[in-house]
């Protein structure tokens, strides 16, 4: 099935059709893991088109935070990060990914950690955590130690209803959010949160490649 996001070449996500070309730009198979249709992912890509030179430029770094299918750092790696790195407690998930990666061809530009953030160490140019808001409660702090100076992170997986709580957070420790979106996920009833609406942040810290960093107060 085909994953059409602007300005982002064509992605072709399991199950696979057979009507469909066999030479795509990326293909992601999705079994057991959590599947890029969802609307946070489709945000995710949407900021790495429409920001693909500031996030990705030839010398950038990247971290995919809950990688699952591991899309985000392909789509990166595609996209001229230099270097792709991606972190899933899941088992199920960090096999998924190298399975992806080989597929693409992709093995000397990604690799996979089969843990918590905590195994990550160093900083990146870019990190991206499509992650649920349990999650950011939990490992806010780790996830934006990960993000270096004049560095940004693309963060989803949370609702209309805690994005001000994480902006305010960002906003404490020297971020300046550029920008929003928001999409809408259908329901049969109302949702347990009584939001239908998702959202995702760019965010960045320090200067960041033309953005001037917030004022202090």
């Amino acid at each position: 099935m085909k994953l059409r996001v602007k300005k982002i070449p064509s992605i072709i996500v399991s199950p696979f059709l057979p009507w469909e070309p066999q030479r795509v730009w990326l293909r992601v198979r999705t079994r057991h893991v959590f599947h890029p249709f969802h609307v946070t992912t489709r945000l995710c890509l949407e900021i790495f088109g429409d920001w693909k030179s500031r996030l990705f430029f030839d010398e950038a770094r990247v971290l995919d935070v809950g990688c699952g299918s591991g899309i985000l750092a392909l789509v990166a790696a595609k996209l001229g990060a230099r270097w792709c790195v991606g972190v899933d407690l899941a088992r199920e998930a960090i096999g998924r990914s190298r399975e992806n990666t080989e597929a693409n061809g992709l093995q000397e530009r990604v690799a996979w950690v089969h843990g918590s953030i905590e195994a990550i160490g160093g900083t990146f140019d870019t990190v991206a955590a499509n992650v649920p808001w349990p999650c950011w409660e939990a490992l806010l702090q780790h996830i934006v130690d990960r993000v270096a100076e004049n560095g940004a992170l693309v963060a989803s997986g949370f609702q209309d209803l805690q994005a001000p709580f994480l902006e305010a957070s960002l906003r404490g420790q020297g971020f300046l959010v550029i920008e929003r979106r928001q999409g809408d996920l259908t329901f049969i009833g109302v949702p347990p949160s009584g939001s239908f609406t998702w959202c995702a942040l760019l965010a960045a810290r320090g200067a960041w490649r033309g953005h001037e960093p917030p004022a202090r107060a």
